[in-house]
């Protein structure tokens, strides 16, 4: 029988899809929690290492982000921005738009709901 932890634990699906010859998006479905934040470092990584000039994150299935992840997104934007790339997220939920406002994501990061 798995522990409470692993009952709890809502499982986050990860879909990358070339977009259009310059956009990458990676689609997130489920919580990004601290438990899933070095699986979503992967992907990112992965975004960072593609080389295309546009890189989206599309939050339209998160309902909420934790600090671990909220942070590895702030590490990715200055990699990308580094190399003259694009980065911007879509599909914030308003709850999580909302999260993204009260850090002042939206002032250093292209947001839109």
């Amino acid at each position: 029988m798995p522990d409470q932890q692993e009952r709890s634990r809502e499982e986050v699906v990860f879909t990358r899809t070339e977009r259009s010859r310059d956009e990458v998006v990676l689609t997130v479905n489920g919580p990004l929690t601290d438990e899933t934040a070095d699986e979503f470092q992967r992907h990112l990584d992965g975004l960072l290492a593609s080389g295309w000039p546009i890189v989206t994150l599309d939050f339209s299935k998160v309902k909420a982000i934790a600090s671990k992840p909220t942070g590895k997104i702030v590490f990715l934007m200055k990699r990308l921005q580094e190399k003259s790339r694009t980065f911007r997220i879509r599909g914030c939920d308003p709850g999580l738009y909302e999260q993204f406002r009260m850090i002042r994501f939206d002032r250093i990061i292209d947001i839109q709901p």
